[in-house]
């Protein structure tokens, strides 16, 4: 059964604005974190009462006759653009041939960028918010192709990068499992540098996580004698506290839990340096440890970890809030990546204790109160088994994981907080009624 964002039981907000979100897929269903927050942010947006265009490819994911419901309920008007395989591959061979990142060029389309400036030459936006830079080709120098002076020419352009793509795909081809994978992330992280360090300048504002990714992309700017990014701000998002919280069911003794999408690669190289560096570590002193990975679409090379001693792959489960719940160690041991991790604040909002590597808490900076870090095999494994063996003092750090996602990483905070800066950015300060 398809699961959909709460209500947040958010009272109207006193300047609603005109929106069009502009994102690479299908919000619902929500299979991977993008989705989530596209989706939790449309609903945010809804029951703030502001005005919301989804512009949005069906990139093979079709969203079923409730899932169009649920989305057309919450925009007021839904641009959806079929993506088949000869048209994404026209895409991509066009974006290649112009240096575009090979994810930029996928999700590229003419035709949604087309209809976009149609309704913003009709002045229908206060502004256009674009999520991840995968869709920034759809609204790159519209300003400039509008005619000074006229309607919609005012329109102001978000860019959420969220985390540097730079440094996310950089730390995937270092930790490539085989030689195509390094190839093949090593050009793409290339290209992510060049466009990455530019497409900023392209649109009015830019959103992103934290200071490293800023600090990532800027340290590329710097070494391609570009200037620094001059037009971000700071804005993350959240997990839903009630369905992520502590359970009250009893745990399964020495069981150690990870969950995600168990093809992206990020996620493949967290589980493979895991189960190869350090669960053999841990089952030295611990034997009768086990180590669940539950998440959808498992890689082959995920299954195969299977032949390892105390190593259960789930696959698709109904809800991996159940597996969390009953874990008494959490992990997340990210070697790639950027940004935010959604599962580690799951893992922290459930009470879990947790051990994560310094990439992996790098967007949420969890304290020392609330969280076990470690980033050698030998400190990860120490940590973890001092977790299965103290109670007491899992317990306190799980204690304090829920209280620090309870104060810092609800959705509602966040988007509030992004709201406001969308409104102070956009209006003129004497139409802020908030």
């Amino acid at each position: 059964m398809t699961q959909y964002p709460p209500n947040f039981g958010c009272s109207e907000a006193k300047t609603p604005l005109r929106i069009a979100v502009v994102y690479s897929r299908v919000p619902v269903p929500m299979r991977r974190a993008d989705q989530m927050t596209v989706a939790h942010l449309l609903e945010f947006l809804h029951e703030r009462k502001h005005v919301v265009d989804l512009y949005t490819l069906e990139t093979g994911a079709e969203m079923s006759p409730d899932d169009r419901a649920w989305v057309s309920a919450r925009t007021r008007r839904l641009f959806l653009y079929p993506r088949r395989r000869v048209r994404a591959a026209l895409a991509l061979l066009s974006g290649v041939s112009r240096g575009l990142p090979l994810q930029v060029a996928l999700f590229n389309s003419r035709t949604m960028r087309r209809d976009l400036k149609r309704e913003i030459l009709a002045n229908q936006y206060d502004l256009v918010y674009v999520y991840y830079f995968r869709s920034a080709e759809v609204v790159r120098g519209l300003g400039r192709d509008l005619p000074s002076g006229s309607p919609g020419s005012s329109t102001a352009t978000y860019i959420a990068l969220q985390l540097s793509q730079t440094l996310n795909t950089r730390r995937i081809s270092e930790n490539a499992p085989n030689l195509a994978y390094r190839a093949l992330y090593a050009l793409e992280s290339r290209l992510v540098a060049r466009y990455e360090t530019m497409i900023w300048r392209e649109f009015t504002h830019s959103i992103l996580i934290g200071k490293s990714d800023l600090a990532t992309i800027n340290e590329v700017a710097h070494d391609l004698g570009r200037p620094p990014v001059t037009n971000s701000f700071f804005s993350a998002h959240g997990t839903d506290i009630a369905r992520f919280k502590p359970s009250l069911e009893p745990t399964i003794p020495h069981s150690i839990v990870f969950s995600g999408v168990m093809r992206t690669p990020t996620n493949v190289q967290a589980v493979q340096w895991f189960v190869r560096e350090v669960f053999p570590l841990v089952r030295e002193q611990i034997p009768d440890a086990t180590f669940t990975i539950v998440g959808r679409e498992p890689s082959t090379e995920v299954r195969a970890l299977e032949a390892e001693p105390g190593v259960e792959v789930t696959g698709t489960v109904p809800d991996p809030a159940g597996y969390i719940a009953r874990a008494e160690v959490c992990v997340n041991p990210m070697q790639a990546g950027g940004g935010m991790q959604n599962k580690l604040i799951e893992f922290l909002a459930s009470g879990k204790p947790t051990v994560a590597t310094s990439v992996a808490n790098e967007g949420i900076s969890a304290p020392d109160s609330a969280i076990a870090i470690a980033d050698e095999p030998q400190a990860f494994a120490e940590q973890v088994v001092q977790l299965l063996s103290d109670t007491d003092q899992a317990t306190q750090l799980g204690q304090a994981a829920r209280k620090f996602v309870e104060d810092h990483w609800t959705w509602e905070a966040h988007f509030l907080d992004l709201e406001r800066k969308l409104i102070e950015r956009t209006l003129d300060p004497r139409d802020v009624g908030c």
